[in-house]
């Protein structure tokens, strides 16, 4: 037997034991997943050049539709790969060497993107970690002085809704476009559950779809505006800037996702939420200090533990060993337990677990309770796998 089947299999058996609390990672359905490794796998979509694209054409128009109608958007992008090469696309779409760009610092928790090989020139949006948030009056300032271009919201590090309304208003004053980088928080978006940046006044709504979207690892970008989609098709499309074949095995996943959560978004996102919530509460309640607890902690999916790099670090390889899952952040997101079927009560006891490592329980003590709570969620709810 091959090693890498081994390794693939003993990943496998190793995460169907913990509980993944990572807020950037998310499971498919196994609908979904049988797409990925269907015939699609192995084929180009160019209909001009390649023959046998009887379906495959349809897929990529049914999809285009599907995320249409779930984000009330005239133009759909599948074609990005991931949500680094949508933002990558819109930027090249919309602006040109030397433009100014004003972004959330990665410092504040946006997304590190780097300007510099492309030439374009960061400006850094006021922030107040008060709120989790952009200073908007700062903000506002800094837009008339600087004029960026483009100017991008949207966090990896997200709490609670971008001020798109008011900065979306500024930006028409200098003529710039609002894009929204929704990696995180996209499938909230789709659920109805967080904001509507598309109607708020974003040019366009883009990000990754395997975070809070429950999809393939991959990109898509949407608007509503026909000169900014024929700019953007010339990115994404043919002859090839970024992409040359976009996948189609993938695109097939994302649309019966993005069918999926046309049926089950609203509620899915709504429990992401309130568990996100709930599993802040019950840590704050124990003692460990969780961020924004006047403001009900979140309105997203992920809640943050108080922590540094270096504490992170360690607070990460004690909940693995007990087989919990997160990040250095300490980020921890609620959108894979919920998808994977997690019932409150064992939420509930997550949540006891996690506070008593923290203060210093021996991890190991815990792995059979969590190994035990890991093998029943083995269902992928909110799914077409429901009614199958």
């Amino acid at each position: 037997m091959a090693r890498i089947t081994d390794l693939i299999r003993e990943h496998e058996k190793y995460r169907g034991r913990c509980i993944n609390l990572v807020p950037s990672e998310n499971v498919m359905s196994l609908t979904a997943r049988k797409a990925l490794i269907s015939d699609l796998v192995h084929r180009y979509h160019h209909k001009d050049f390649y023959g046998g694209q009887k379906y495959i054409q349809e897929i990529i128009e049914e999809t285009r539709e599907l995320l249409s109608k779930l984000f009330k958007a005239n133009f759909a992008f599948p074609e990005p790969l991931s949500g680094n090469i949508s933002l990558l696309s819109a930027i090249l779409a919309l602006s040109k060497p030397r433009d100014k760009i004003a972004v959330i610092s990665p410092e504040n928790g946006g997304y590190p993107i780097n300007l510099e090989p492309l030439d374009r020139i960061p400006i850094y949006l006021p922030y107040d970690e008060s709120i989790a948030n952009i200073n908007v009056e700062e903000a506002i300032d800094l837009i008339h002085r600087e004029k960026p271009k483009l100017i991008i919201l949207g966090s990896s590090f997200i709490l609670f809704p971008q001020p798109v309304e008011a900065i979306s208003d500024v930006s028409e004053e200098i003529e710039a476009k609002v894009i929204y980088d929704g990696s995180h928080v996209l499938g909230l978006i789709a659920g109805k559950q967080f904001q509507d940046p598309l109607r708020e006044g974003a040019d366009v709504l883009l990000g990754s779809t395997h975070k809070t979207f429950p999809g393939p690892q991959g990109g898509v970008i949407l608007t509503n505006d026909d000169e900014i989609a024929k700019k953007i098709s010339k990115i994404v499309g043919f002859p090839p800037v970024l992409i040359d074949n976009p996948h189609i095995n993938r695109i097939a996943a994302l649309g019966i996702t993005a069918q999926e959560m046309l049926l089950y978004g609203k509620q899915y996102a709504y429990t992401v939420i309130q568990y996100a919530r709930r599993i802040a509460q019950e840590l704050f309640n124990s003692g460990i200090e969780i961020s924004f607890k006047a403001k009900n902690f979140t309105n997203s999916h992920q809640i943050w533990l108080r922590t540094n790099e270096e504490s992170g670090r360690i607070m990460k390889d004690n909940l693995e060993e007990a087989r919990i899952i997160v990040d250095t952040g300490v980020r921890i997101g609620s959108q894979e337990i919920v998808r994977r079927g997690i019932t409150e009560k064992e939420l509930i006891r997550v949540a006891e677990i996690i506070s008593k490592i923290l203060k210093g329980d021996k991890p190991s003590k815990y792995r059979d309770e969590v190994e035990l709570i890991a093998s029943k969620l083995n269902e992928i709810k909110f799914s077409l796998d429901q009614s199958s």
